[in-house]
């Protein structure tokens, strides 16, 4: 199993040549049943790239939804 799939969110897409970016973060939350989030830096680090995001209530709800899954989502622009 590659690193990025045991230690990091599925769901944060990374921001790529936005000037226009206003957040402190170059990466954004989209999980295919809900809208699309900003983590704080504080979040980012201690949750959405580490294994702690599995404990995530949004991460669980996707997770758990029938017809989606992290998997589905892989290579989305």
């Amino acid at each position: 199993m590659r690193q990025h799939e045991t230690d990091q969110c599925p769901f944060l897409i990374p921001v790529v040549a936005d000037p226009l970016w206003l957040y402190p973060v170059g990466v954004y939350c989209r999980r295919p049943d809900g809208p699309l989030r900003m983590p704080a830096v504080a979040t980012l680090a201690r949750v959405c790239t580490t294994r702690a995001h599995r404990d995530c209530e949004g991460y669980r709800a996707s997770v758990a939804s029938p017809d989606r899954s992290p998997a589905a989502d892989e290579g989305r622009p």
